[in-house]
């Protein structure tokens, strides 16, 4: 697809923040980072611009990356429902009320072989006998798809993370004792069955809640007006930077918003066509360092620009919880 604007022109915003998806985003198609990448991004927080992570994934899914590469901005996860100082811990929540994530549970009971867990703030619940064990065979379902590193990575991020199995529903209902970020579902081979269980979902809750994607033929299910954009709306606020101010980079479905909201959207070469279309510049794929060729040309223009990038303040500030079943939430300070 073509770029739909001229990057020089696009690179005369005095950028101060990028939020950067994960899969499909930073990291390849083997669940590598790699050493480009990692330059490219260290290059540019060198400049004063603060880098961050806008994912689907749970916290304790993300932080090792975050980790990795450093970022000097609050950690966006939970496709907005959360989103952390990773070094002082201060946290911001926007949670699913519990009665409407037991209440989807419930219907989704109607369905044979829906696969769901829950997203809590400190795991997951898993309604089935063995999340490991489902993890580990669909790893292993495509011999040879991943090196032994993507593994390692896959494993460490995914599967050695707290998980509550209840092997039912019923037993996850009883195991959620508090709102959760999110209730995600992955549909049988019968792709209809996830299309009017969405269906129903929405024409009950309406704009109480959000549903998303990442994943084909599976669905998460937020608290309403939740998503990467209204995450990176808020933290914005709290760093005192304007949305003309945000690069935002992604591949998938749930990205969209965010890719909107930007003052500069960037799609990776391996996002679907609707998402590309959401985004005013498109990069090389994940597999071809896509990432890491936007940052570098970003670099020149700043250089180029001489762009002086005012310093934000990091949130410092008491940590405050906003109510759990408050769905049009109240602002919190990070």
């Amino acid at each position: 697809m073509a770029q739909k604007k001229d990057l020089e022109f696009l690179f005369k915003n005095n950028f101060k923040l990028i939020a950067l998806d994960v899969d499909g985003t930073l990291i390849n198609s083997d669940h590598i980072l790699t050493s480009r990448t990692l330059r490219a991004i260290k290059n540019v927080k060198d400049t004063g611009i603060k880098i961050t992570i806008a994912t689907g994934r749970h916290y304790l899914s993300a932080i090792r990356m975050a980790r990795k590469i450093q970022i000097n901005a609050p950690l966006i996860c939970s496709d907005g429902a959360i989103i952390k100082d990773i070094h002082s811990n201060n946290t911001i929540y926007h949670l699913l009320p519990r009665e409407i994530a037991v209440d989807v549970m419930k219907m989704a009971q109607e369905y044979n072989n829906f696969n769901i867990q829950v997203f809590t703030k400190n795991g997951k619940i898993y309604a089935g006998p063995s999340y490991r064990r489902t993890y580990f065979k669909r790893f292993l379902s495509v011999p040879l798809k991943h090196s032994l590193r993507g593994y390692y990575n896959l494993m460490r991020d995914f599967v050695f993370i707290p998980v509550k199995n209840t092997g039912n529903i019923e037993g996850t209902i009883e195991a959620l004792d508090d709102a959760p970020a999110k209730v995600v579902i992955h549909g049988s081979e019968r792709t209809e069955d996830l299309k009017d269980f969405t269906n129903k979902i929405v024409s009950k809750y309406g704009n109480k809640i959000s549903i998303t994607s990442a994943i084909e033929n599976c669905i998460d299910i937020l608290n309403g007006g939740i998503s990467k954009a209204k995450g990176l709306s808020i933290l914005s606020d709290k760093l005192g930077i304007k949305r003309e101010e945000i690069v935002t980079v992604g591949d998938n479905i749930n990205d969209m918003e965010m890719l909107e909201y930007a003052g500069l959207g960037v799609a990776m070469g391996n996002a679907p066509d609707q998402v590309k279309s959401k985004a005013d510049y498109v990069t090389a794929s994940n597999n071809d360092d896509g990432l890491a060729k936007f940052l570098e040309k970003l670099l020149v223009q700043i250089k180029t620009e001489k762009f002086h990038v005012s310093q934000t303040k990091l949130c410092q500030s008491e940590r405050c919880e906003s109510a759990s079943t408050n769905p049009k939430y109240k602002s919190a300070e990070l």
